[in-house]
């Protein structure tokens, strides 16, 4: 291996570029809504991931491979000499790429990709890379030479093969991206341990950069997954892999030629093979996706997905040492290895089952006994006379109260439920707006806010109150909404009380703890202590089945924020705000905005301001109304750079109704909150979120809303989109909103009478 620094090299750079490129990946993913979201029982993930992973490995192989070629080309280094073949590999690349991309983002038909596969495989042999001899033990010379049309129809057959076996396999965090980086070693010690020959310096350079880039990518890809490769790595991988195993070891005319690429790449191809068969067998198409892989299997036999994928790993690694063994060693010894290794794999992967089924259903037996226990009874024992039900909702903040009316409201019909209503009023002022418009009196106000209060003191002064009330009201269930402190702090009062607990907006997740800060955690944490969950989506739905909670312990609702706003619009609505009520909504586009959130207090929100200031600069019919929030820091830095600005309009905090309204009349949303973002689509108006993240994917697959970030140039520059382009502005505008039918306060309700064997009737599920 005398070419061992070329190598090294190869592999450490494409390693380090796409490590450091994926969480780029991951963000344009939000941004242009390449989201998986689990839809049927085929996915083995139970939340929406982003699915462009496959662009870091991309990025990270090609930067390896053009750096080679500056190499080679100003003499540097001339163990890697660029051709036509690999001019043709990259070509073929750059269809697949292009091809992946937009299917992540649009979900293409599988014959569209098809075709384009086969046109990427068609430049790949056009460029001189082509299956031309293959072995034949039956003539004379042990080998025979294919005519051009059967030599081209092989080598396309073989590529879009290769290509889709590996997309195949990608259904378990990290398992597509492994055995493609254990394909790749292979095929590498392959091409340089060659006892017969020179070493392959072209295969082994693109092969080390191929294992580099994968394995750049894999930590973000492991289980729980950061991001899936989606189609856009898969069939890169796919793709590249098959052209190199022609390029590589099957230029050898030897016995052994065509048999180590198949044993390098055998687990994917086996699985795409007995795809095919079943499919056929069952008289389906052959691209219709099933849940028969081998992966589905494992998972069926009752291994987890750490054990499955690692399974796998070693069916895949013990082939590519096959591979290894027999282009060193022959075959003799190559089948001693695949024998004694398979039994190891089969031996090791029923001992996991086993395992896991004796842990698995006493874990199982003793959640039931506890959830039995802790269940209060309200049908009472002899003549099973029924009590009413006692619902204590709790919340402390305008956003939380604006949600939880309406379901205050249905509450208060049922004659079978006794409710009560309890507020921390963590937010004060803006909370007591929301009460007044929705004709709510709490039966308990803590009135815990104080002049600029910390998280701590929130959390101790509500923790008290609270326990204090559910003493004396001691009620059957306590209801609490979103992610305030309130939330988590009311599920706590109320676990110490055993106290069921239902989470309303249960299951959003950024799943990045900080952010936003400190909401993720507030959420996580309420559900951990929730017994029942109500969320507003599927997608919700799948982010709690994927952390253990019990499916029939969870009710897709839609979002109770679509109840209260069908209740409040009014398309001849007057403005009580003079500032409002002047503005030319008609021959104005009004940009209504608001931002808070306390990770962007700082520079980001500094960055938000300055981005408002430059869009009224450059557009002289738009108009910017910036509803501040009351916190010190938030008004300190709007009236810094935004006071006296020309056509924005920085007014105080308005209340629901006027929120609502001011929506429905403005041009567009920039907003940092979590609950707009499922407000304004509902009246058909494009959202940019001022976040880098959103607990919300479901609106960005959606479409209608859009990530900006906090990045000043990123803001003007998707605000100016929206602006200017009427087609994109319709697009956004037009699409259909995830969250909500306007009954989701209803189904909350039928799902505690439900629950507490008051009612017979689940509540039906809220699809889109």
């Amino acid at each position: 291996m005398i070419y061992i620094y070329e190598y090294f090299i190869s592999f450490a750079l494409s390693f380090i570029i796409a490590f450091a490129f994926t969480p780029v990946a991951k963000s344009i993913a939000f941004r242009i809504g390449a989201i998986d979201v689990p839809r049927d029982g085929r996915r083995m993930h139970k939340r929406p991931i982003p699915r462009l992973g496959g662009l870091a490995i991309i990025t990270g192989f090609a930067v390896t491979i053009l750096f080679n070629v500056i190499l080679s080309l100003f003499d540097i280094s001339g163990v890697f000499v660029p051709d036509l073949k690999l001019a043709g590999l990259m070509a073929g690349i750059a269809i697949i790429a292009a091809v992946g991309i937009i299917d992540d983002v649009k979900q293409l038909r599988a014959k569209i990709k098809l075709v384009f596969q086969l046109l990427a495989a068609l430049v790949v042999v056009l460029t001189g890379t082509r299956i031309g001899i293959v072995t034949n033990p039956f003539s004379e010379t042990g080998y025979t030479i294919l005519s051009l049309p059967m030599s081209y129809f092989l080598t396309i057959m073989w590529i879009v093969g290769i290509t889709n076996a590996i997309n195949l396999i990608d259904g378990l965090d990290g398992l597509a991206a492994g055995v493609s980086s254990i394909a790749s070693l292979s095929l590498f010690f392959v091409s340089v341990i060659r006892v017969d020959m020179e070493p392959d310096i072209y295969a082994a350079v693109i092969t080390a950069a191929l294992a580099g880039s994968t394995l750049g990518f894999l930590p973000y890809n492991f289980n729980p997954a950061k991001i899936f490769m989606g189609d856009t790595g898969a069939t890169f991988l796919g793709f590249t892999l098959g052209v190199i195993s022609i390029q590589g070891t099957l230029k050898a005319y030897t016995a052994i030629s065509i048999t180590v690429p198949l044993l390098a790449l055998g687990l994917p191809l086996f699985d795409t093979v007995f795809a095919i068969i079943r499919r056929l067998f069952n008289r389906k198409p052959i691209m219709e996706a099933d849940r028969g892989h081998l992966h589905h299997r494992l998972i069926d036999m009752g291994l987890s997905q750490k054990q499955s994928v690692a399974v796998m790993y070693a069916t895949s690694a013990a082939l590519g040492l096959c591979a290894i063994v027999l282009a060193e060693k022959g075959v003799f010894s190559a089948i001693i290895l695949v024998l004694s290794v398979s039994v190891f794999i089969i031996a090791g992967a029923r001992y996991m089952s086993e395992l896991n089924s004796n842990g698995g259903n006493g874990m199982a037996a003793l959640k039931e006994r506890q959830h039995k226990e802790a269940m209060p009874n309200i049908i009472t024992n002899g003549d099973a006379k029924m009590r009413k039900l006692k619902v204590m909702t709790v919340f402390g903040t305008r956003p939380d109260a604006v949600k939880m009316a309406p379901l205050v409201r249905e509450l208060k019909k049922h004659q079978e439920i006794e409710s009560y209503t309890c507020v921390t009023a963590q937010h004060r002022q803006m909370l007591d707006q929301v009460l007044e418009i929705f004709g709510i009196k709490p039966d308990f106000d803590l009135n815990i806010m104080q002049e600029r209060q910390t998280l701590e003191q929130i959390t101790v002064k509500a923790l008290e109150g609270l326990s204090n009330v559910f003493e004396q009201v001691k009620p059957d269930v306590v209801l609490v909404h979103g992610d305030t402190a309130t939330c988590f702090v009311a599920s706590l009062a109320a676990f110490y009380k055993k106290i069921p607990v239902g989470h309303v907006e249960a299951g959003l997740r950024t799943f990045d703890k900080y952010s936003p800060f400190p909401e993720e955690m507030n959420r996580r944490l309420a559900g951990v202590l929730a017994e029942f969950h109500f969320a507003p989506t599927s997608a919700n739905k799948a982010n709690l089945l994927n952390e253990g909670v019990k499916e029939d312990k969870i009710y897709v609702t839609g979002n109770t924020v679509i109840d209260a706003l069908m209740s409040t619009i009014d398309n001849n609505y007057v403005f009580r705000n003079e500032l409002l009520k002047n503005i030319d909504y008609d021959s104005r586009k009004v940009i209504f905005v608001t931002a808070h959130r306390r990770e962007n207090l700082g520079e980001p929100l500094r960055n938000i301001c300055r981005a408002l200031k430059r869009i009224v600069e450059k557009y002289e019919d738009v108009e910017v109304v910036y509803a501040v929030h009351l916190n010190p820091a938030v008004q300190e830095t709007a009236r810094e750079i935004l006071l006296g600005q020309e056509r924005v309009h920085l007014i105080d905090p308005i209340d629901v109704r006027e929120t609502y309204n001011l929506i429905n009349k403005c041009y567009m949303v920039m907003t940092d909150s979590g609950g707009i973002q499922e407000e304004a689509p509902a009246l058909g108006k494009p959202v940019l979120v001022l976040r880098n993240d959103t607990e919300r994917p479901e609106a960005v697959e959606a479409g209608t809303v859009k990530l900006a970030g906090t990045n000043e140039d990123n803001i003007v520059s998707m605000a100016s989109t929206l602006i200017e382009d009427r087609n994109e502005y319709n697009r956004m505008a037009k699409a259909v909103n995830p969250y909500g039918d306007g009954k989701a306060s209803q189904r909350i309700v039928q799902a505690l009478l439900y629950e507490f064997g008051i009612s017979t009737r689940k509540p039906e599920e809220f699809r889109v």
